[in-house]
């Protein structure tokens, strides 16, 4: 039982709520033998990240799998749903811990595992490759068969390319939203024997009012007789149904339909933005409506489609403050404005190993609090309670992008932002096209502090930063102080962020990391020479007085001869260091910074 549901029983509140508590899969498509597991968070929603293809959509596919529309025993998977498409040699798995389910058959317990596996050679001895079982938490209870009402108490409204706002709100499946709003209509409207009666009477008022008109009333009596007469001695007759005037079938006409400045429209009219916004809605009302004893999963592919940037904001915004009992919301995203760095337990990071399988990181606080202070941050200011809000406060839609990343290079700020592109561009290399991120980070500062978060979620990173030698006195000490700071966030020696340990070459690379003497302007110059200076003061009269803009537009008109040996040199080498193949070996005409 979650703390949450026990609060509720104990304060007398609504009672069991059900959800689902985690969530694993194996074996499935990108996902391999290793099990990969997702924990649902108590409030917020969940947010799976990360490249194109990390396999997102599977772990979505495993929440189909035990709560979608289809009933899982009756699910049969192809041969690409297979692992490395080896239907033989596998099995595919799904299980579920779940809290908030009575167990309708030893009556104390409640369901806590779902299982799910498909596995072609442990078929039944009826041939049957699928087994569907649940377990309850009475130690008493050795029942193992599923029971309808026990997986329809939660169910999963998925809301994709292939089903959003016009499946969903429509007869399609008995477990479309409307459907289920439906069937709960009509039970409470049923369960109180006074209206039930109230409502037969009714129906026989407006029985009684049809037979009042005497051609209607000709008409049925001609109809029977004439269907008896024709068919002679087929047991078939035709008759009146007056079901849709029943008040107690009404619920049967249920209809939902968009409007605008009060006119139906239809669903076809909407765009895929509107029909996720408008879908969203209905889900939430039904989950605010009837969530004390129903559990919606709304798991949403890239909520973000078709959406401007400004309407992702505000969406991202509704669906990071939805509270509501019984709801809980899922999404795969690849952009940053649904990502809640101040519910960092909320996050999964979705990759892929160097074997192509799919991989996840989720931290909780507790857990990333211990990764953040093992690794250089303060032990008093950094707590479970305020990790997330600390993030959240300065991050910046770039920082937070670099988590779609495969790779990330954190720099100080803008300029290297901008103009490092074009540098490395010009010795072949597009970080664009090779997933790699370079993120401004507001100086050197902030460095060590978003290396910390970024590995903590499993982000391969690399940091670039100014030996800043030309700084004296106060200045001087806390630049070293922030230099030891990302020493020790990568895990070395803090002393060699000292000021008499930084190289004096233009560029010098590490494995871990890159320094630029005394900055990046000059590094810039002395690699380049006069030539840099001329492109730097001409950008002037294009772009005006901004510095990131000016370096952008110098390094993007260098030409090849402008690479002489010592700059060709220095960018390979950090080339190599950014990718993760860095050489332990002196640059051509550039002394490498001692490691």
């Amino acid at each position: 039982m979650t703390d949450n549901n026990a609060m509720k029983q104990k304060d007398g509140g609504v009672g069991l709520v059900p959800r689902i508590e985690k969530i694993g899969v194996r074996n499935l498509r990108s996902v391999g033998n290793e099990w990969v597991t997702v924990r649902f968070p108590e409030e917020g929603t969940l947010v799976l990240l990360g490249e194109n293809n990390a396999g997102k959509s599977n772990i979505t596919r495993a929440l189909d799998v035990l709560f979608g529309d289809m009933w899982p025993g009756s699910r049969r998977l192809d041969e690409h749903d297979f692992h490395d498409r080896d239907s033989d040699g596998v099995a595919v798995q799904v299980a579920a811990r779940v809290s908030g389910i009575a167990c309708p058959y030893c009556g104390s317990g409640e369901v806590s595992h779902f299982s799910w596996m498909h596995d072609q050679s442990a078929a039944s001895d009826g041939g049957d490759p699928v087994t569907y079982t649940f377990t309850c938490s009475s130690t008493y209870c050795n029942r193992t068969y599923v029971k309808k009402e026990m997986r329809t108490a939660l169910s999963a409204a998925v809301l994709d390319a292939d089903r959003r706002l016009n499946y969903q709100l429509s007869y399609a499946s008995k477990f479309t939203m409307l459907s289920k709003l439906m069937h709960r209509f009509h039970e409470r409207l049923l369960a109180d024997q006074g209206r039930k009666e109230q409502l037969t009477e009714l129906f026989s008022q407006i029985l009684g009012e049809f037979s009042g008109v005497p051609e209607f009333a000709k008409f049925k009596e001609i109809l029977a007789d004439t269907a008896a007469d024709f068919g002679q001695n087929l047991p078939y007759r035709l008759d009146i149904d007056f079901s849709a005037y029943d008040p107690s079938n009404f619920f049967r006409s249920l209809r939902v339909h968009p409007t605008l400045s009060d006119e139906v429209r239809n669903f076809d009219e909407l765009g895929t933005g509107q029909s996720q916004v408008l879908a969203l809605a209905f889900a939430y009302a039904y989950a605010m409506a009837y969530g004390q004893s129903d559990g919606t999963i709304l798991v949403i592919d890239e909520p973000e489609a078709n959406l401007h940037p400004l309407a992702q904001r505000w969406l991202a915004t509704r669906l990071n403050t939805l509270s509501a009992p019984g709801l809980q919301v899922v999404i795969t995203t690849h952009s940053p404005h649904f990502v809640d760095l101040a519910r960092p337990e909320n996050l999964v990071l979705v990759s892929k190993d160097t074997d192509g399988a799919t991989r996840v990181v989720q931290r909780s606080r507790d857990d990333l609090r211990e990764y953040l202070v093992q690794r250089g941050a303060d032990p008093e200011r950094t707590q479970p309670d305020t990790i997330g809000g600390f993030y959240a406060a300065s991050a910046t839609t770039e920082i937070v992008s670099g988590l779609f990343a495969r790779r990330c290079v954190l720099v100080e700020g803008i300029t290297e932002a901008l103009a490092l592109p074009e540098l490395l561009r010009g010795r072949g290399v597009d970080v664009l096209r090779e997933g790699i991120a370079i993120v401004p980070v507001d100086g050197i500062g902030n460095i060590a502090k978003w290396h910390r978060l970024y590995t903590a979620l499993g982000i391969a990173c690399y940091c670039i930063f100014d030996t800043d030698s030309d700084k004296m006195g106060r200045d001087a000490a806390d630049l070293t102080r922030k230099r030891r700071d990302i020493m020790t966030a990568l895990g070395l020696d803090p002393n060699l962020g000292e000021s008499d340990r930084q190289s004096v070459d233009p560029v010098a690379v590490t494995p871990d990391y890159t320094t630029l003497a005394p900055n990046f302007e000059g590094a810039a110059k002395e690699l380049f020479g006069d030539h840099w200076s001329t492109l730097h003061e001409t950008a002037a009269h294009v772009v005006g007085e901004s510095k990131p803009l000016r370096a952008r537009y110098a390094a993007q008109r260098l030409t090849t001869a402008d690479y002489s040996p010592k700059a060709s040199g220095a960018l390979d080498a950090l080339i190599k260091a950014i990718q993760g193949n860095w050489e332990a070996q002196p640059t051509q005409g550039c002394e490498q910074a001692e490691p």
